[in-house]
């Protein structure tokens, strides 16, 4: 069963991440290796998911205290793994996904958004505990496997002090501070509630779209729309009007918008970050 479930969350990311066309975002024909690497992080640690959902399940069951769950076991080891694997690890969409499926297990809901007062009380049991130590091994981590920019970002924001460790940083505030430059800690981040309001937005598009592919295009484009100069919002309008990707001619303008984005140096690979993790949960509520 636990296994399932985590088939089900990669396979949910895995449809996020190929979704195209995603303009100035992450998708399969973006320049650069970024896709493939995200692509073979996610295929690698179908089996990290399906252990925590296993360990989250043990705590469901009574048969281990959740403060017994470390995150060296947890988070390090298969970031570890993934670098050994991959050369290149992407912790923004790693550590969402075990964390949810830790969560998974010890809350057992069959839907986040019906039982999602449950699923969240789960969700904080794992974010808001944790000995200090705990949270050393996973930021010292970071450098381990080559994210420097990670750890230089939480040393900036002083959280390597191991004095301030000691005494009150968890997980759910080293994932505010991460999610600050890269949006998918911000998933599992429980006082943003960001899992829960896009996850309900995708569901109310799913209604209307019947494809979480092409939900996803509409969740993407609404979630940049904010961040669209004057000059090219007439262009993202006529994209909408469209339908993204529905037919040739929608896909045309939103190849078009693409290379605009990019030539504009406009990247939206943060709000990448946050669909494909969305789609993940998302295909766990069903979303096909």
């Amino acid at each position: 069963m636990s296994l399932n479930i985590a088939k089900t969350l990669i396979h949910g990311a895995v449809v996020g991440l190929n979704a195209y066309i995603k303009p100035g975002g992450i998708h399969r024909y973006s320049p650069g290796t970024l896709f493939d690497e995200v692509l073979c992080n996610l295929i690698f640690i179908t089996g990290n998911v399906a252990d925590a959902i296993e360990l989250g399940d043990k705590v469901r069951r009574g048969e281990l205290a959740a403060s017994s769950i470390g995150y060296k076991k947890l988070l390090v080891d298969p970031l570890k793994e993934v670098f050994r694997t991959c050369n290149i690890v992407h912790p923004q969409f790693i550590v969402p996904l075990i964390i949810g499926g830790v969560a998974l297990g010890i809350s057992g809901v069959e839907s986040i958004l019906e039982e999602s007062s449950k699923f969240k009380r789960a969700l904080e049991l794992i974010m808001l505990n944790g000995a200090w130590s705990d949270i050393k091994n996973f930021i010292d981590a970071l450098r381990t496997i080559g994210r420097h920019d990670m750890y230089d970002h939480l040393k900036e924001s002083s959280y390597v002090d191991i004095a301030i460790l000691k005494t009150s940083v968890n997980l759910n505030e080293i994932c505010k501070a991460l999610g600050s430059r890269w949006k998918g800690f911000l998933i599992i981040e429980i006082h943003e509630g960001m899992l829960f309001t896009y996850l309900k937005r995708l569901q109310e598009i799913y209604k209307s779209e019947r494809s979480l592919y092409h939900s996803i295009i509409k969740l993407y484009m609404e979630l940049i729309k904010p961040y669209i100069p004057s000059t090219l919002i007439e262009r993202v309008k006529n994209a909408e009007l469209c339908g993204y990707m529905k037919t040739q001619e929608c896909a045309k303008i939103m190849y078009e918008l693409e290379l605009l984005f990019r030539k504009s140096k406009l990247v939206f690979n943060d709000i990448s970050e946050v669909v494909i993790l969305i789609a993940a949960f998302g295909s766990f509520e069903g979303l096909k």
